[in-house]
């Protein structure tokens, strides 16, 4: 008489692939919470108390970030025109040779480029200004 052939249990990889994604998406997430309360801490430290009587009402800043997404449409390029001259600055910085004129145009032109979007920025947010004081919210 033969005995049977022992059985072996099945790892299911699946289940502990799960399971380890499960964990370090637990991890990762500690390590974030961790990291914005530092921060949180360090911009008290560096700012002082003065930061928080800078910091515009919960309520108005929604109103301007609904007011910039509006407005996305318009700050796109600007935004693509920033990225690039920030491009152009990193290249210029890491040229070899590196030539310190061209280094100097290109953060010329990265700061031409904050301009510009600063001042559109700017209007919205006193355009949305503007209206809230006028609808006397």
């Amino acid at each position: 008489m033969t005995s049977p052939a022992p059985v072996t249990p099945r790892r299911s990889w699946g289940r502990i692939a799960l399971v380890c994604a499960l964990i370090l998406s637990l991890f990762g997430n500690a390590v974030a919470l961790g990291a914005w309360a530092r921060l949180r801490d360090a911009r008290a430290d560096l700012l002082g108390p003065e930061a928080a009587a800078a910091r515009l009402p919960d309520d108005l800043r929604q109103d301007l970030r609904q007011a910039l997404r509006a407005e996305l449409p318009r700050l796109r390029p600007l935004l693509r025109d920033l990225l690039q001259s920030r491009k152009a600055v990193v290249e210029a910085a890491r040229a070899r040779p590196y030539v310190r004129s061209d280094a100097e145009a290109a953060m010329t032109d990265f700061r031409a480029d904050i301009d510009a979007l600063m001042e559109e920025v700017q209007r919205v947010f006193l355009d949305r200004l503007d209206a809230k004081a006028a609808s006397g919210s």
